[in-house]
């Protein structure tokens, strides 16, 4: 609703603000080490005795007989080279002050050695590539995701650690007196670590494959600290971020980017591998094999497989991403999975997953200090069946809690775990005990809380938001507001609001009150309540909508056509499950002039002091499988793998308290963001609306413009305010985002990790003239009639969160400069 757009952008903001001040955060020098094993491209066989170099060659090695090394340095690393007689050298970028893993594959070349001409022996098979046929052959009969149903207990454990702090920094004065909290810190590969947070569940499982479906019966679950059951910071949430890894699927999405997977049934093409050793693991015999990208810039991994000979099945994967793979904020992220069979029906045994464990290590910039997001997982009681049951996910109900889940005892947690706490693990419970018991916590909490959320919090009420306090327009000069709202210490499901705020020029208040009820929040049913008299721009979209930061100042369009809306509205929410939402509103408006805008009638050429309206809406949701993260009364959708689609209708009520005009409005709207695999993403909206009756033209559809320098997904770009309005039309955008797929394999460009982006723009429609016997359009203002459409040409991931666009109308000519511009976004972009 209302409150919830507020805080979404408030953190879109907050985020971006955060980003450019952390971004030239850089630590003290640190330890930088690197070592990996370098293969013969073609046979699959260790290369002794290779020349490993990391910058101008001071620090320098050779590989061992098994074709390993180790390269450790505390000077500015500089890319790792990698040379020997007879191959192709290559070169490999280096984070500073991390431990990493490089694997390397050699091309062998032809070379002269005097007047003899000598070529590597290409007749040579690498035997590993047969294996990975019989391998990919047997996907289907091995694919856990194959199975008709299963069961299994699952205990998961999330950690988040703090990671490259030097002693200095340790040792700073502005940590005061949480210094102490430097005692729980610990070292692993030359790097230090700090536990902040630990959390863990403990649920029963089950899915189904045909449909699929999967739900999760929570028994019990935690976080260490004060940071509730509800809020971005359950374990529930943070579980949600982590992706979920089938390396059987050709294609796996991960961190919002498609990887090739090297189980891929054309892996061959993609990745080298290389038997290493047959072993025996967990009682049965194994090929041990390696892998590695077989081009630079590619999503993919980089690793070690044990594939069981009989079955010729995965029974344990050790990888992590390849180090050219263009991802920000992510220094590395490494992963192990081991699987075990599984007797279902007949006795018959499959194999399915029972231990998963993930390692992100995150920092904004590659020099600064950054953190670890660790998740473990454990399967047990693991059981299959060819039939399905019927269970709780025959209700649709993807999530669970039992009524004890968040209240267990720390005796239920011991006797409930499958694995007791590690020693670190206990010490972040008695650390964030010992932090949050400091009458100096509520402070920096609150600190943290204002920058994100832009509200200070006094006990049950918060006061805010720094991104309203204060802006400028046209009509009432210097606009200074405030908000007060209720806090969850006040209610989890009621929460009041009111605001105000001031104009210098036009020397008049603006007030409203509103309030949010939550019935229920899973399937979620709420309602919102809200009465004000405020000044608005009608057809301004964007990220930046008048009365919030940095639109006096970042505006492109000069047009001062500002409403006096006095309005009321009652809606309600509910969800249906399945993917189901609905939403009724009814709503009453009275819309007067300000600025230089005049409301005359065109018989009698005198003033209209109010256009009055009362509307009720009604609104129909369809997104399957589509989940949300957030608190008490806000959240954010974590998107779907499927297109949402909207319908809306909107029925004015003549007479209805005073209201003067009967129309009718529809809408259908539908948006996906649709994966290409290599080529990146395209994103899509399309949306078609009619009116029917008649109105005046500021109550019809005003072709939304963005009015700032700022691009935004829901306006047109470079379409001045209040320029084109319609009664019925279809609009869409599209736009394909590359993340890399030109740019990373130009090898100049390719260490800038810039990303393409081409985006198009169109609405096509058409205007009653009859609406204007109504309200004649003002000077500047036509119906659409036709079409108009914007083309742009940008890259992004400037900087890990700029984006920068060439932006061309299509109705002007190229000559004339209002029909190019230059727009910019944000976009914390992974």
């Amino acid at each position: 609703m209302a409150n919830g757009r507020m805080h979404n952008r408030a953190l879109r903001i907050a985020s971006a603000f955060a980003a450019m001040l952390t971004f030239v955060a850089v630590s003290c020098a640190q330890t930088t080490v690197v070592q990996g094993r370098v293969f013969d491209a073609l046979n699959g066989q260790p290369l002794p005795y290779v020349n490993v170099v990391l910058g101008s060659g001071k620090n320098g090695t050779m590989t061992n007989a098994q074709g390993q090394y180790e390269i450790a340095t505390e000077d500015r690393p500089g890319r790792l080279s990698v040379t020997s007689l007879g191959y192709a050298s290559q070169s490999f970028a280096v984070s500073r002050g991390t431990s990493q893993q490089i694997n390397v594959s050699l091309e062998p070349k032809a070379f002269d050695l005097g007047a003899a001409e000598v070529r590597p022996n290409r007749k040579d098979e690498n035997p590993a590539k047969p294996i990975m046929q019989r391998i990919i052959e047997a996907k289907k009969n091995n694919n856990p995701a194959t199975l008709p149903a299963g069961w299994q207990h699952t205990h998961t454990r999330i950690e988040m650690d703090l990671n490259d702090i030097s002693e200095d920094q340790a040792n700073a004065r502005y940590w005061g007196v949480f210094g102490f909290i430097f005692d729980y810190m610990h070292h692993h590969d030359d790097r230090s670590a700090l536990p902040v947070l630990f959390g863990e569940i403990i649920s029963e499982e089950e899915w189904h494959s045909q449909p699929k479906r999967k739900t999760t019966h929570v028994l019990a679950t935690q976080v260490s600290g004060d940071f509730g059951s509800g809020g971005d910071l359950s374990a529930a949430s943070m579980n949600r971020r982590f992706p979920e890894i089938n390396l059987y699927d050709n294609q796996l999405l991960i961190l919002d980017r498609v990887f090739t997977s090297p189980l891929h049934d054309r892996a061959n093409a993609h990745y080298r591998f290389y038997i290493l050793d047959t072993l025996e693991y967990e009682g049965r015999s194994t090929f041990q094999m390696a892998f590695m990208p077989r081009r630079k810039g590619e999503m993919t991994f980089e690793g070690e497989l044990w594939i069981d000979t009989l079955t010729m099945a995965l029974a344990r994967v050790d990888a992590q991403l390849s180090p050219s793979a263009n991802i920000n904020f992510i220094r590395s992220m490494e992963w192990s999975q081991s699987y075990c069979l599984v007797p279902g029906e007949g006795n018959e045994k499959r194999w399915m997953l029972n231990t998963d464990s993930m390692v992100l290590d995150m920092s904004i910039a590659a020099r600064s200090f950054g953190a670890y997001l660790r998740r473990t997982s454990s399967m047990t009681n693991q059981h299959w069946s060819n039939a399905m049951q019927d269970t709780a996910i025959a209700r649709g109900r993807s999530m669970t809690f039992d009524s004890l889940a968040i209240n267990r005892t720390d005796s239920a947690w011991v006797r409930m775990r499958t694995a007791p706490l590690l020693k670190t693990e206990a010490g972040i419970f008695e650390m964030t005990d010992s932090v949050m018991s400091h009458p100096r916590w509520q402070f920096l909490k609150g600190t943290i809380y204002f920058l994100g959320t832009g509200f200070v919090q006094t006990g049950p009420i918060e006061v805010g938001a720094w991104w309203s306090a204060y802006t400028k327009n046209p009509t009432e000069g210097h606009r200074f507001r405030i908000d007060l709202q209720t806090s969850n210490a006040f209610s989890t499901k009621f929460m009041p609001s009111v605001f105000a705020a001031y104009g210098t020029y036009d020397r008049r208040w603006k007030a409203g009150l509103g309030t949010d009820v939550v019935f229920r929040k899973t399937p979620r049913t709420e309602a919102y309540f809200e009465i004000k008299s405020d000044l608005e721009q009608f057809g301004m979209a964007g990220m930046l909508e008048q009365g919030e930061a940095f639109t006096s100042t970042l505006r492109t369009d000069t047009t001062n056509l500002l409403s006096e809306v006095f309005g009321c509205e009652v809606a309600i929410t509910h969800e249906f499950g399945a993917g189901f939402t609905a939403f009724l509103e009814w709503r009453h408006r009275r819309v007067g002039m300000r600025g230089e805008w005049d409301f005359i009638n065109p018989e009698t050429g005198l003033p209209i002091d109010r256009l009055i309206t009362t509307e009720a809406t009604g609104a129909l949701r369809f997104a399957k499988g589509e989940q949300f993260i957030g608190g008490e009364f806000v959240r954010r959708s974590l998107g779907t793998e499927w297109p949402i689609l909207d319908a809306t209708i909107t029925w004015a009520m003549p007479h209805i308290l005073g209201s003067q005009y009967n129309y009718t409005r529809c809408t259908l709207e539908g948006f996906d963001e649709v994966r290409l695999g290599w080529w990146g993403r395209l994103d899509w909206v399309v949306m078609a609306g009619k009116y029917f009756g008649t109105a005046p033209f500021p109550l019809m559809e005003i072709v939304p413009a963005s009015g700032t320098l700022f691009m935004t997904d829901e306006a047109f770009n470079m379409l001045r305010l209040f320029e084109r309005v319609t009664d019925q039309w279809v609009s869409a955008n599209v736009e394909w985002h590359g993340e890399g797929v030109l740019l990373n394999h130009l090898p100049l460009l390719r260490r800038l990790e810039l990303r393409e982006v081409l985006s198009a723009k169109g609405i096509i429609g058409s205007w009653d003239k009859r609406h204007e016997a109504l309200l004649p359009l003002p000077e500047g203002t036509k119906g659409l009639e036709g079409t108009y459409s914007e083309y742009s040409v940008g890259l992004e991931n400037i900087f890990g969160f700029l984006r920068v666009d060439g932006v061309w109308r299509t109705d002007l000519p190229l000559a004339n400069p209002d029909s190019r511009g230059i727009r910019i976004g944000f976009s914390l972009n992974i």
